[in-house]
C-alpha cells in the first residue's frame, strides 16, 4: 500500500492495511518519513515502511523558480546563486576599506609620490568598478527576490500549467516536483518488495504503481494495481497550490485505465470517475467508516471533550475534529457563538498555526474567546469516545465540487459517537443528514442559519440521537466495508490467502 503522507493521521490507510493483514495478506504500508531516512516499524500485523526521501526535485524547484516578466531576464537563476553573488559583493565592499587602509599605511611609511598617485588611481578605479557591480548585483538580487516571492504564490507559468493539464509526465514533474521525488523513493521500495498487489492511495501514487507494475511485467512477474480515490480530483481547489488538482486529474486520466481495480471513498466519487474516465466498471465503494471497536455508548465511556474542558452536563458543546482551512467554513461556527451565549466550540487539530490562529483572533474580536477552544488532535482509536460527550458534531463545508460530493471522515465518526450533527447544505452531507434524521442542515455561510440549527438540535437532542440504534451503527462500521475491499484484492490478483491466526 502506497500513500504520499506520513501515515500517522490517515485512518483510512491504517484500517485498510490492518484489514488486509488480518485477512492473510503479507502487508506493507509505505509512506513518507519525517526524518528523510528509511524507517521500518510495525502497526500490529502490518509492516510500516517510511521511505528514504531526498526531496531533491522539490528542493531544486523551490530554489530555482521559473523566471517571469522582464525582471526574470536579469534575475539570478537560483536562490543559491543569488546568495553567493550578494555575499561576494558585500565582501568586495569590505575589502575596499581594507585596501584604503593599506594604501594609507604605505603613504605614511614613505611611499614615493608616483607610487602614491598610482595607488590612489588604482583604488579609485577599483572602487568605481565595485560600486558599478554592486548596482548590478543589487538589481539582479531584487529581481530574483521578486520572482521568488511570486513563485511562492503561483509556482508555475501559464505555459507549464497548460502542458501539465495535457497529462505529460515531464510537464507534470516540472510543476509538481513532488511527483519526481515520490517516483524515486516509493518506486524503489515497490520494486524491492515485489508485491502481488499494489494499492495506490490517491492520484499521486497511481503513476508510481502503474510504472512499478510495468517494470515487473518486463521481468515476467505480474503485479495487480488497485487505485483508491480518496478525493474528487477534478473538483479539488487548492488556492495555496493551484497546479496540484489539475496535475492530479491529468495523472488520474492517464493511468486509471491501467489499474486492475478502482476503489472510491464515497458513492459520488465513484460516479464521477465513471463519468470523467469512461470506466466500464463502476468503482467499488469503500467508505472510511470507524471500526466497530471504537463505537461507544451515548455520552461516551470517558469524560472526553467535556471533561477536558471542565464543563458541566448542560453546557452545549460543538465539536470539530480534523483539518482546518478556509474552505472548511469554520468561521461560520465561530461567528455564530455570539448568538449562542451558552455554547462552546472545540476544535481538535494537529496544529494551532495557520487558519486556526486566524479563527482564534476572530473569536477574540467577537468577544467569544472564552467559549472557543483549540485542543490537540486525538488518535483515531480514541476519537469516537472522546467526542461522544459533546452535544453536536459540526461540519461547515463550503461549496467547492469535491466538498459537495463527499461525506467526510468526521461525519462517520459522529455516527460512531452517536452525536447529532449540524451540517451545511452541501449536496452529499445535506442529503444524508435529511435522510438519516440525525441533525439539522443550514445554508452554506449563513451564520444565522447555523445558530438556528444548533438551537433546534439542542432543544430536542434526544430525538436526533434516537436514530443511532445498534443496527444502524453496524451498517455504518468499517467492518461492513471490508468484504468489498478484500474481494477486490482477490479479484485483481487471483489470490485468496488464509486468514491470519490471532492470538487467543
Amino acid at each position: 500500500m502506497l500513500v504520499g503522507n506520513f501515515i500517522d493521521g490517515d485512518s483510512r490507510v491504517q484500517k485498510e492495511a490492518r484489514s488486509a493483514a488480518e485477512a492473510g495478506w503479507d502487508t506493507y504500508l509505505v509512506g513518507r518519513s519525517y526524518s528523510g531516512k528509511r524507517e521500518d516499524s510495525q502497526l500490529g500485523p502490518v509492516t510500516v515502511v517510511r521511505v528514504a526521501e531526498t526531496m531533491a526535485a522539490t528542493r531544486y524547484r523551490s530554489s530555482h523558480p521559473h523566471r517571469r516578466g522582464v525582471k526574470g531576464l536579469i534575475a539570478y537563476p537560483s536562490l543559491e546563486v543569488s546568495r553567493v553573488r550578494h555575499q561576494r559583493q558585500r565582501l568586495r565592499q569590505l575589502d575596499l576599506a581594507a585596501e584604503r587602509e593599506l594604501l594609507a599605511r604605505r603613504i605614511e611609511a614613505g611611499a614615493g609620490p608616483l607610487s602614491a598617485l598610482l595607488g590612489k588611481a588604482g583604488l579609485g578605479v577599483g572602487g568605481s568598478l565595485v560600486r558599478a557591480r554592486g548596482y548590478w548585483v543589487a538589481a539582479r538580487k531584487q529581481a530574483f527576490d521578486a520572482n521568488y516571492e511570486a513563485a511562492k504564490r503561483v509556482p508555475s507559468s501559464a505555459v507549464e500549467r497548460l502542458l501539465a493539464k495535457r497529462g505529460g509526465d515531464t510537464s507534470s514533474w516540472d510543476v509538481q516536483p513532488r511527483l519526481v521525488d515520490f517516483e524515486d523513493s516509493f518506486g524503489r521500495v515497490a520494486d524491492e518488495l515485489a508485491p502481488d498487489v499494489i494499492h495506490a492511495n490517491d492520484a499521486e501514487m497511481l503513476g508510481v504503481a502503474v510504472r512499478a507494475a510495468a517494470r515487473a511485467r518486463a521481468k515476467g512477474r505480474k503485479i495487480a494495481v488497485v487505485y483508491d480515490s480518496h478525493e474528487y480530483t477534478a473538483g479539488d481547489i487548492r488556492p495555496e497550490d493551484v497546479t496540484w488538482a489539475p496535475v492530479m486529474f491529468a495523472q488520474e486520466s492517464k493511468y486509471i485505465g491501467a489499474a486492475d481495480g478502482v476503489v472510491a471513498a464515497v458513492d459520488n466519487f465513484a460516479d464521477k470517475l465513471v463519468e470523467h474516465h469512461g470506466l466500464k466498471v463502476r468503482p467499488t465503494v469503500v467508505r472510511n467508516m470507524p471500526e466497530a471497536s471504537t463505537f461507544t455508548v451515548a455520552g461516551g465511556k470517558e469524560p472526553g471533550v467535556r471533561g477536558r474542558l471542565g464543563l458541566g452536563p448542560d453546557a452545549p458543546i460543538l465539536v470539530y475534529p480534523g483539518a482546518v482551512t478556509p474552505i472548511r467554513g469554520l468561521d461560520t461556527a465561530v461567528r455564530a457563538l455570539s448568538q449562542l451565549p451558552d455554547a462552546h466550540l472545540a476544535l481538535l487539530v494537529a496544529s494551532r498555526g495557520g487558519y486556526v490562529a486566524e479563527l482564534t483572533r476572530l473569536a477574540a474580536e467577537l468577544g467569544v474567546a472564552e467559549r472557543f477552544h483549540v485542543l490537540d488532535y486525538v488518535p483515531v482509536e480514541e476519537l469516537t469516545d472522546f467526542i461522544a460527550s459533546a452535544t453536536i458534531g459540526v461540519d461547515t463545508l463550503r461549496r467547492i465540487p469535491t466538498q459537495e460530493l463527499t461525506i467526510t471522515t468526521k461525519y462517520w465518526s459522529y455516527i460512531g459517537a452517536r452525536l447529532p450533527v449540524v451540517v451545511s447544505d452541501v449536496k452529499a452531507a445535506g442529503e444524508m443528514t435529511r435522510r438519516l434524521g440525525n441533525g439539522e442542515v443550514y445554508e452554506v455561510d449563513d451564520v444565522d442559519g447555523f445558530a438556528a440549527a444548533v438551537r433546534a438540535v439542542v432543544a430536542d437532542r434526544a430525538r436526533y440521537a434516537a436514530v443511532y440504534t445498534d443496527e444502524m451503527l453496524a451498517e455504518h462500521s468499517w467492518e461492513s466495508q471490508v468484504p468489498a475491499l478484500l474481494a477486490m484484492y482477490s479479484q485483481v490478483s487471483g489470490l485468496t490467502p488464509e486468514p491470519a491466526q490471532t492470538a487467543s
